[in-house]
């Protein structure tokens, strides 16, 4: 039955590329077709999959729809002031990529990939020609070092698990992911040059506007950050008051506050009456933006039936009893596997950890330098094959103007080969440290 259920989910993968492609669905609608699959097929209780896919699409909402949301409302308001004109008059298109890298570089440390992806939405925005590729590159950025540098959530996360020394995580990682993230660039620079409807942009606005844009995309970006090193759970950031407030910083409401606060209030009173009054520029942005959080939702929903369905957590059980000589590569396949079947990557890399604590001896990997590689290759197991029931994927794909099939070529394999090129660099390390 689990065999089956594990077929199903390539098939869901398959059905929702094949109504994008075929009949241009809209991602929302494909999602809970696929869901209402998943319940027929297996003649699962219509009730409890609707309690579950219900809470997740709340669960989803609440945290990386109002993050998005942010993103999107500083993109819009950039758009209605002149300030993306102002820049476009000033920066040569490859610099607007390459602008969109660098800001990448900091995102990616930050709470999750979701919120990474959001905070660089009005520099995406802000790129004309091939935006499929600066956005496939920025995500890409992002997706590195998310799974290998500190202090990322995913790695701080299975560090606390396995107590492995940060020091040696953070010298390990490091070199790891600035080849994931130089190889992501690589993998995308044939990216299709997809025609997409860009923002309705005011003429150049004075230098306040650009000032007001560019405070509110750097607040954005300390307050996730903040918000990943708040995760830590040692001192001295990691406890006591200074950790609440850290994570507190990067809630979705305050990122939403301080992104619209920060881009209006340069702009002047009559910027902010023209944004925030009748069909203005906010009205208009969450009106356009609805598809896509609806898409959100709609992938926590179908990750939480799947998470509670269960069958993710017997294939990892099964794929753990895999033989000691395939040594590192052992959990960088208990967490790939965790993060195709269930969708999060944070759950992957936590579920992948602990699964492995009682393993490490017979690993031969019970040291320091073993617990801080198992560590990575967690991590990078964990960010790889990101699709469907996943929020990040759906953003991703969004940036890029990318439909679900075209997205799963883009998006999915690029970040599985990025895993597997950790996992080499991870294998060349062992041999190095040995």
């Amino acid at each position: 039955m689990d065999d089956a259920k594990f077929l199903l989910l390539f098939a869901l993968v398959g059905f929702t590329a094949f109504l994008s492609y075929r009949y241009r669905v809209v991602p929302f609608v494909a999602l809970v077709l696929s869901t209402c699959l998943f319940c027929l097929v297996l003649r699962v209780d219509l009730t409890w999959v609707a309690r579950s896919f219900h809470n997740g699409f709340g669960q989803s909402l609440a945290a990386g729809g109002l993050t998005i949301l942010a993103g999107i409302l500083v993109a819009w308001i950039g758009a209605a002031t002149g300030a993306l004109a102002r820049l476009r008059a000033h920066l040569p298109e490859r610099w607007r990529h390459r602008l969109l890298w660098l800001v990448a570089l900091p995102a990616g440390i930050g709470g999750t990939p979701l919120a990474a992806l959001a905070v660089l939405q009005p520099l995406v925005a802000l790129v004309e020609a091939g935006r499929a590729r600066a956005a496939l590159g920025a995500a890409g950025i992002v997706n590195a070092l998310q799974g290998a540098l500190l202090p990322a959530p995913l790695p701080i996360a299975a560090m606390a698990v396995l107590q492995a020394d940060w020091r040696l995580v953070l010298a390990y990682g490091a070199p790891v992911a600035v080849a994931q993230a130089l190889f992501g660039l690589w993998l995308t620079r044939r990216a299709p040059a997809i025609p997409q409807e860009g923002l309705p942009v005011a003429q150049a606005g004075p230098r306040r506007a650009v000032i007001g844009l560019a405070l509110a995309i750097l607040c954005l970006l300390a307050m996730i950050i903040f918000n990943a090193l708040g995760q830590i759970p040692s001192e001295p950031l990691g406890s006591g008051n200074t950790r609440e407030q850290m994570i507190r910083l990067g809630l979705p409401l305050m990122l939403l506050v301080v992104g619209l606060g920060f881009a209006l209030l340069p702009a002047g009173p009559s910027a902010i009456r023209e944004a925030l009054v009748g069909e203005g520029t906010v009205a208009r942005a969450i009106t356009a933006s609805a598809g896509l959080l609806l898409a959100i939702g709609a992938a926590g929903g179908l990750q939480l039936v799947l998470h509670q369905d269960g069958f993710a957590s017997l294939a990892v059980e099964a794929v753990a009893e895999g033989p000691a000589q395939l040594g590192l590569a052992l959990p960088f396949l208990v967490a790939l596997v965790s993060r195709v079947l269930q969708g999060s990557a944070l759950t992957a890399a936590i579920t992948a950890a602990g699964v492995m604590i009682p393993l490490l001896a017979p690993l031969g990997l019970d040291d320091p330098a073993g617990r801080a590689l198992v560590v990575l290759a967690v991590t990078t197991g964990a960010i790889g094959a990101p699709h469907i029931q996943d929020g990040y994927f759906w953003l991703a794909c969004h940036q890029a103007g990318l439909r679900a099939d075209q997205g799963l070529r883009w998006v999915t394999l690029t970040a599985l080969l990025q895993a597997a090129l950790g996992l080499c660099l991870l294998l060349v390390l062992q041999r190095m440290v040995a």
